[in-house]
């Protein structure tokens, strides 16, 4: 811990939004993996499902099926 806490905050954004970035990437490769056959918009979908649940994708996109994770 004391070496994060030595580094800037700055470097540490940095290195915070890279690890998202990579995160978010090994999601979509791992959807994508499992329904080769999605649609872009189908994977955006599934991941967005993935992330915040059910709930939300209804409320946000209400006239769109739920796709599979």
């Amino acid at each position: 811990m004391a070496a994060i806490a030595a580094r800037s905050m700055s470097d540490r954004l940095v290195e915070w939004d890279l690890h998202n970035r990579a995160l978010a990437e090994m999601e979509t490769n791992w959807i994508r993996g499992r329904h080769p056959e999605y649609s872009d918009r189908q994977l955006f979908l599934a991941v967005v499902r993935h992330r915040y649940g059910d709930d939300l994708v209804r409320q946000a996109w209400p006239h769109e099926d739920l796709v599979a994770v």
